[in-house]
């Protein structure tokens, strides 16, 4: 009979019983009890045998590294998300938002300039929007190409189209932007970076071949954005507004950086684009864009050219041969040469040593161009130096 008790009381036993039982019989080691409770704990104990004790307790407590694991894991995401950037602001509503009815001439102007301003912002902003292969995307990029070039505007309307161009290479700036800087997970990013510099400080030399190995970015998107952008810039020049379009491209060195291990396409476009950049950089155009030439106004103008060569010449070293044919012609990077050494040569003295030690850093660390080649440039300023020490 008693037996039979024991094995029904065996049968109602939970998983947890044999730890709460050994935890039991620990504290009763320190606590002062009868002779019958001690026999009962032991006989507790005794209950089920050692093995499959031990396996209920393992089972327990593999539930409570699950449990804890989980947490840890929630917290570590929780921490990535609270150090990424906030999510970019909400593109423009399209709904239309007319000024109040004039009341004099004055009135009546601006009002008509706010509404040529915003009909072209909704247009450009509309063809940024829309991927190619929309069949409507070329109705819209028709429509923006009809509005801009229309010969018989005047000043007011050329001014309003010289800001809306601007604005929307800005915003299409920033758009690629992001999307090299992770696009809509930056947690991701965060925890994706924090594994590749744990593998490059374990293999150390590993990343000294390829420090950039398996981070490339492009896609179709990008590649769209970065055409974009040369269409705007080409429209920009035309209208006398290139200069803006100039300080802005040099003025983002994270893209810079990230073009230097983008998909090749993409690296075309962009190459294209500092090209036809920096070729305005060094006129006298861009010299006049921030007014008389004072001395501040000289050394804006020289810092604004050093933003363009710290952000791109590195590009132009690495990213000249193109996917299956090269980039430029032979006349065209012969005279890229030349408006590279004339721009450096506008620069204050410590500027030009900067730009010298950049091209010739990335030009020896890519083996597969020689372009562009600035021995001449850089021979030279050696020399002058060696006269100034005389």
């Amino acid at each position: 009979m008693e037996t039979q008790q024991r094995q029904r009381r065996h049968q109602l036993r939970t998983p947890i019983d044999p730890l709460l039982s050994l935890v039991g019989s620990f504290l009763s080691a320190f606590s002062p009890s009868s002779s019958t409770e001690q026999a009962t704990a032991t006989s507790t104990i005794l209950l089920l045998p050692l093995p499959v004790a031990a396996a209920r307790a393992l089972s327990v407590l593999r539930r409570l590294a699950l449990i804890a694991t989980q947490a840890f894991i929630s917290v570590f995401f929780a921490f990535l998300a609270a150090l990424s950037p906030p999510p970019p602001p909400p593109p423009p509503s399209l709904a239309p938002s007319l000024p109040p009815p004039p009341s004099g001439d004055q009135q009546g102007s601006s009002a008509a300039s706010t509404s040529v301003g915003r009909a072209l912002g909704h247009v450009l902003w509309v063809a940024s929007r829309l991927p190619v292969a929309s069949r409507k995307y070329e109705l819209v990029r028709g429509l923006a190409e009809r509005l801009l070039d229309d010969d018989n505007v005047s000043a007011r309307v050329a001014a309003v189209s010289r800001a809306a161009l601007s604005g929307a290479f800005e915003r299409t700036l920033r758009q690629l932007e992001a999307s090299a800087a992770g696009g809509d997970w930056p947690a991701m990013e965060l925890a994706a970076r924090a594994v590749r510099t744990g593998i490059r400080w374990w293999r150390p030399t590993e990343a000294v071949v390829a420090p950039l190995e398996g981070e490339a970015f492009g896609g179709p998107a990008a590649e769209k954005l970065a055409a974009e952008l040369l269409w705007l810039a080409q429209k920009m020049a035309a209208c006398g507004a290139a200069s803006e379009a100039t300080v802005q491209f040099g003025a983002a060195p994270r893209l810079g950086s990230r073009a230097l291990v983008a998909e090749p396409t993409l690296q075309v476009a962009l190459l294209r684009l500092a090209v036809f950049l920096f070729r305005h950089a060094n006129s006298a155009e861009f010299e006049q864009h921030s007014g008389d030439k004072e001395a501040g106004d000289k050394a804006a103008v020289a810092e604004q050219r050093m933003a363009m060569l710290r952000s791109w010449l590195p590009l132009l070293c690495r990213g000249s041969n193109g996917t299956d044919a090269p980039v430029l012609s032979g006349r065209e990077r012969a005279e890229m040469v030349n408006v590279l050494e004339e721009l450096i040569e506008k620069l204050r003295w410590e500027q030009q040593e900067e730009a010298l030690a950049l091209w010739l850093h990335h030009f020896a660390a890519c083996p597969d161009t020689d372009w562009p080649n600035l021995e001449r440039c850089y021979t030279r300023w050696y020399a002058e130096s060696r006269k100034l020490l005389a």
